[in-house]
């Protein structure tokens, strides 16, 4: 996402720059000063207000404007609107949902939670990687991780559940009914949970966009972290997904003749972590080391507090 931050408050304006660009990598953050050249593609986060713009100017820049108020309003006019000293979680996932709405995408995500991508330069490793990369994270980050099977085989599949539980899920994130976690997954050993789906054809691989957008963000809802094993399987609704993931990790020997770059594209290819297929230790480095680039803004969540008071003075 590219941000515009036109504030007049430049205290206050440094400091939710600076912290909004360390809480999200994937969010690039522009001060709007009279010198940045093109903010064309970007949302714009500024503190004048809707009643002192102009209705005609207001009409063409309100889709893609967000308004900082001093109380907690309701959007009106069509109008975006978020309180300045609301915590920069909660200011980041309201940029989020005005940025998607504005680009037509519709489903946001939450974004206190994780979206990995993993790819697999063969489906026969790619269960058992992004098992491994989600027994590391569980390790060394914590929280509620969920394998999110993509290809059009589930490795993940359970025999005794019942033969309707995508539907139902689907059906539960639409109606926004909340539903308990353990009523659509089970959970191994190491704490890593999956879906509750029947092994062999992959119902997840058939849905259309919408669909799987809304999957997607809302069990990012529920779960700290999601690891959308995409394997060999990128179907343009994969794609969609993958642009939309925090990090895309892709797991190859290098002897693939077909490189990710050439599928995923310029911006999508800025998010790309590689790692080696071995089976030796330096491939365990290498997941770790992965880790600690996703989380790199996730391991000072007291820092992040601090700062959010800072914001607020």
């Amino acid at each position: 996402m590219r941000l515009g931050i036109l504030i007049n408050d430049r205290e206050y304006r440094e400091a939710l720059a600076e912290k909004i660009s360390s809480y999200d990598n994937d969010i690039f953050v522009n001060i709007l000063d009279g010198k940045t050249k093109d903010s064309s593609g970007s949302l714009i986060l500024t503190d004048i207000r809707p009643e002192d713009v102009e209705s005609g100017v207001l009409e063409a820049i309100k889709a893609r404007t967000v308004f900082l108020t001093d109380c907690n309003e309701e959007d009106r006019d069509g109008c975006y609107r978020v309180f300045k000293y609301d915590s920069v979680t909660n200011i980041v996932s309201e940029l989020s949902l005005a940025y998607n709405e504005w680009h037509g995408t519709g489903s946001f995500r939450n974004h206190t939670s994780r979206l990995i991508s993993a790819l697999c330069e063969t489906d026969a490793y790619s269960a058992a990687r992004c098992s491994s990369l989600a027994r590391q994270i569980i390790y060394r980050h914590g929280g509620k991780v969920l394998i999110l099977p993509l290809s059009y085989i589930n490795e993940y599949g359970k025999r005794d559940n019942s033969s309707n539980t995508l539907s139902r899920l689907l059906y539960s994130i639409h109606t926004g009914r909340e539903r308990s976690p353990d009523s659509f997954t089970y959970t191994d050993s190491y704490g890593v949970s999956m879906l509750l789906l029947q092994p062999g054809l992959n119902p997840i691989a058939y849905l259309e966009e919408d669909e799987l957008l809304s999957l997607t963000y809302g069990l990012a809802g529920r779960f700290d972290t999601i690891i959308c094993d995409v394997g060999t399987c990128f179907r343009s609704e994969n794609l969609t997904i993958m642009k939309g993931s925090d990090r895309i990790v892709y797991f190859g020997t290098g002897r693939r003749f077909t490189d990710p770059e050439t599928i995923l594209g310029t911006d999508a290819c800025k998010k790309l972590i590689r790692i080696k297929l071995t089976g030796e230790a330096d491939e365990a480095m290498a997941i770790d080391d992965c880790i600690k680039q996703i989380y790199v803004s996730s391991n000072n969540e007291n820092d992040k507090n601090g700062d959010d008071r800072k914001i607020r003075s």
